[in-house]
């Protein structure tokens, strides 16, 4: 076996082995990449047994969507946040994993009142900042993708999107 020198080539040759269907080499890339992946779930959906799932659903989604994967296009890490996030995001918005989750009634009272505060703040953003909202957080483009659906320069988007939380975090206190 050849030995890689650093950890971009060892990742290289894991992500070859997987898709050559080694499943040894997902092993690996568990051990390497699911801590990171872990984190980056557990912000989104907010609670450990769901997060552990979602984390489960990411490697097997991973694993039968490797073929399909370009190096030359994103990062592996890139790639399987990308993956993980809309796993996530996915739970949340379906209650897949509600079964997991046993919120008190007063928790799920102050959830909807919260909700009900965001959605409100949403509707007063302007156009363009809700539209960048929408088209990153909720569809996941990169900034480069939504400013160039929206034919504006990416620093506009991020400007927007700066205005945008402002207005959300104002809207929020208030």
């Amino acid at each position: 076996m050849i030995r890689a020198n650093s950890p971009e080539q060892q990742d290289h040759f894991l992500i070859k082995a997987l898709q050559n269907g080694d499943q040894a080499a997902l092993g690996k890339l568990y051990t390497s990449y699911a801590p990171v992946l872990l984190g980056v779930i557990t912000r989104i959906v907010q609670h450990p047994d769901v997060a552990e799932q979602v984390l489960q659903e990411t490697f097997v989604a991973i694993w039968s969507r490797i073929k399909v994967y370009d190096p030359s296009k994103n990062r592996f890490l890139t790639w399987g946040l990308a993956i993980a996030r809309g796993i996530a995001i996915e739970a949340l918005n379906t209650g897949k994993h509600g079964h997991l989750v046993q919120p008190s009634e007063t928790t799920t009272f102050a959830k909807k009142i919260e909700d009900k505060r965001i959605q409100e703040a949403f509707c007063l953003l302007e156009p363009q900042e809700r539209e960048a909202l929408e088209l990153i957080y909720l569809k996941g483009y990169s900034c480069q993708q939504a400013a160039s659906a929206m034919g504006i320069p990416e620093e506009a988007l991020k400007s927007s999107l700066k205005m945008a939380f402002k207005h959300i975090g104002a809207q929020k206190a208030a």
